[in-house]
């Protein structure tokens, strides 16, 4: 299986074949609410993104982060302090040929002496990403990694949220079967 991200596009080919995103998927079947995403929040959320995978990878030079984003990486720093956080996998995109889905965990690891899956966020946590990080331990196939979001502030705090409500998996399977039966019966 040849797998294949665009990330300009947000796009994942499987041997030359569209799979959708777990976000794609999750948006619409109507779990994520975009109103009040602005492309402030986006790009903030992507540069965030950024600069903790390059800080994991150790090709960070924290001299050249934006005065603006510090506090969201001093957040992330305070978070590793805090729980000796040991990423194994970060920002890696993965597919399902099963599913037929296709998505890019934010960071699997060790937490507090257990396998992970963590989510980061620069915004609210907002109730889907349950689903989302449930989707991830599917794309990860390690079904009994624990589920965390971790929302970084401006103010330079964190906020870990544990995510243990294990339908959530279920959840997402019939939102991806129902996102697969619209597409087969061309129903927009």
């Amino acid at each position: 299986m040849t797998l294949l991200f665009n990330p300009g596009k947000h796009e994942y080919r499987v041997n030359g074949v569209h799979f959708p995103s777990v976000t794609e998927i999750l948006s619409e079947m109507g779990f994520i609410d975009r109103t009040w995403f602005t492309e402030d929040g986006r790009l903030r959320g992507k540069l965030t993104h950024q600069i903790i995978h390059w800080h994991l990878t150790g090709e960070l030079d924290e001299e050249t982060i934006d005065p603006v984003l510090r506090p969201y990486f001093d957040a992330w720093l305070q978070f590793e302090k805090d729980t000796g956080f040991a990423p194994e996998i970060t920002e890696k995109p993965f597919a399902n040929k099963t599913y037929h889905f296709a998505g890019t965990p934010d960071c699997i690891g060790c937490l507090n002496g257990h396998n992970a899956i963590l989510d980061v966020k620069t915004g609210a946590i907002q109730p889907w990403v349950s689903l989302q990080l449930a989707a991830y331990e599917i794309l990860a196939k390690h079904p009994s990694l624990e589920r965390f979001s971790l929302q970084l502030t401006r103010e330079g705090k964190y906020k870990l949220t544990q995510h243990e409500d294990r339908s959530d998996r279920q959840v997402f399977l019939a939102a991806l079967a129902c996102y697969w039966w619209k597409k087969n019966n061309n129903i927009k």
